[in-house]
């Protein structure tokens, strides 16, 4: 395992281990200018299908040798549905709970986010995030893509996610993450926090990490760490 977990990743999804792989030009320049690979050096290709297909890297392409079933991913389907925050905040939570096991990402807008996506970019966004979390795969050694949704609006998550928990940071609030759940959906409002409307909508939903209020790039991967580090 640990030869494997050193060797080169990169994701190329629905690869086949009985056959020649075809290596994204970027990948190939990466292999061979910056990791400085030579033919024949092994790489591991990641089907984002649970397995690892060993091959040995031949510039533009690569021969698979062997398939591993590395036990990198987490037990738990975990989705995380963000606020959107402003800045560059939420890559650094996509990147952060993608390392630590995230399974999901619902990106929505809350009534007080800030941050707007129009129509017109949010394929983009979308697309940026996408390889953000792709990275972070491969430097994690995780053998799935997490999944990602945009929703206009808390209402939409909770349609689409009835069983959501939302973190909270109601002073009242006593419930905590509880038990593990094979599937399950944690919640994270905006900067500003829920509004009073929203947090009529979580009612008995609301959790909370502690007595302490977390930033908004640090709460959901600090729930994240908890669900998913602590097996």
């Amino acid at each position: 395992m640990n030869a494997l977990r050193g060797l080169p990743r990169v994701f190329i999804p629905g690869a086949k281990p009985d056959a020649r792989i075809e290596l994204p030009k970027e990948e190939s320049r990466k292999f061979e200018k910056v990791l400085r690979l030579s033919n024949g050096d092994l790489i591991a290709v990641l089907p984002n299908d649970g397995t690892v297909i060993c091959a040995e890297f031949h510039g533009d392409h690569a021969v698979p040798v062997s398939v591993e079933t590395p036990n990198t991913e987490s037990p738990i389907h975990l989705t995380i549905a963000q606020s959107l925050p402003k800045g560059d905040k939420l890559e650094e939570i996509v990147r952060a709970c993608t390392e630590l096991g995230v399974s999901a990402f619902i990106f929505f807008v809350s009534d007080r986010s800030v941050v707007q996506w129009s129509p017109e970019k949010r394929a983009d966004r979308i697309r940026r995030l996408e390889t953000i979390a792709r990275e972070a795969c491969e430097v994690s050694f995780r053998t799935r893509l997490p999944e990602m949704q945009f929703l206009p609006s808390f209402e939409a998550v909770i349609r689409a996610e009835p069983d959501l928990r939302a973190l909270s940071e109601v002073e009242s609030e006593a419930a905590t993450l509880g038990a593990k759940r094979d599937r399950e959906t944690l919640a994270v409002g905006p900067e500003g926090g829920w509004s009073p409307r929203e947090l009529e909508l979580i009612g008995d939903r609301g959790i909370t990490l502690g007595p302490r209020v977390l930033r908004v790039d640090h709460a959901a991967p600090a729930a994240a760490a908890l669900r998913l580090l602590s097996l």
